[in-house]
């Protein structure tokens, strides 16, 4: 990495949050740095295995985390370029209205969202576009509102799903077609990359059908001369100023050992930087939290709109000796 090269925008992780947020940047021409802890899932045969992928967990951090007792616990999580969209279900829900105000639980109190749904709906409505979400709007009765169709039509049900989805209807249920993020083209099989595989969900993708960040923004991002992608980098720490408002380092280790300590720039003092660095540790979408992409498409275009042009930007130096760390 060269001494004086500068960066406008890091980026920590590829996933969910940070590779939406590198998509909505790169045509910017801002310079973007993205740093990822792991690396491309390797293209093979055990993609599809299921004693590869489940029993052996071949693709699954070796690491241990500790629960709140203090004891070892395997966090059955993937670091990887795409993040844990690279193994997810595909599986793309709007959160609800509810959902962003209070909600009192058995363990305590949920509090509001400083932003409603309503402000955040466009944005869903982006992402689902983004990631190529197939759904049918109207079926599922706890939907919140919509300002557009779903950009591509419901996935058939199989056989046996249909069967059970007609016998609910036929007791006054209302079942629906789960909101799928896949590259498939029903009416025009033979074009669609998607061959509907019975390994998906905990899957990585073989043929690149899945709507992962890695294949739909990470991947397209990099076409940009101004976005850099560092793997196998982890980030150890954020070094801060005096005053603790402004991110001043991020120390990063390259391959277990501590190599470069990348220094960022940004357009404007008021952004105070530290925001689109901490917006991307997602969180898992079947959280509260929500599937991260409509969030990072709020931040990352408002954020861009009030940053034109990065002339004014304080640039500060990556030094030679430098240190990498999304769902």
């Amino acid at each position: 990495m060269a001494q004086d090269k500068h960066y406008d925008v890091i980026i920590i992780g590829t996933g969910a949050g940070g590779g939406t947020l590198v998509h909505t940047l790169a045509s910017t021409g801002k310079s973007i740095l993205i740093l990822e802890r792991g690396d491309y899932v390797p293209r093979e045969k055990a993609n599809w295995d299921s004693r590869a992928v489940n029993v052996e967990a071949k693709y699954q951090t070796k690491e241990e985390w500790r629960d709140k007792d203090g004891k070892p616990l395997h966090p059955h999580t993937n670091y990887y370029v795409g993040g844990n969209t690279k193994f997810y279900g595909a599986a793309l829900f709007r959160l609800r209205k509810e959902d962003f105000g209070e909600i009192r639980h058995f363990g305590g109190i949920s509090p509001a969202w400083p932003i409603s749904y309503d402000e955040l709906e466009p944005y869903y409505l982006k992402a689902e576009k983004l990631y190529h979400v197939h759904g049918k709007r109207g079926e599922d009765p706890t939907d919140p509102q919509a300002s557009g169709p779903y950009p591509h039509p419901a996935i058939s049900h199989e056989p046996r799903i249909q069967q059970l989805s007609d016998d609910f209807e036929r007791l006054g249920l209302k079942p629906f077609h789960t909101p799928l993020g896949l590259q498939r083209d029903e009416q025009n099989l033979h074009a669609s990359k998607c061959i509907r595989c019975d390994t998906c969900d905990g899957y990585p993708c073989l043929v690149d059908a899945k709507s992962d960040a890695q294949v739909l923004c990470v991947d397209p991002a990099l076409r940009f001369p101004n976005v850099t992608l560092l793997t196998n980098a982890y980030v150890d720490r954020l070094e801060t100023n005096a005053s603790g408002n402004e991110i001043s380092r991020v120390v990063v280790s390259r391959n277990a050992r501590e190599k470069t300590t990348p220094q960022i720039s940004w357009s404007s003092p008021a952004e105070l930087s530290i925001r689109p660095l901490y917006c991307f540790a997602p969180p898992t979408t079947n959280t509260r939290e929500g599937w991260p992409m409509a969030q990072t498409l709020s931040a990352a275009i408002t954020w861009a709109t009030r940053t034109p042009s990065c002339s004014r930007s304080r640039s500060v130096p990556i030094p030679r000796s430098t240190r990498n760390r999304f769902r």
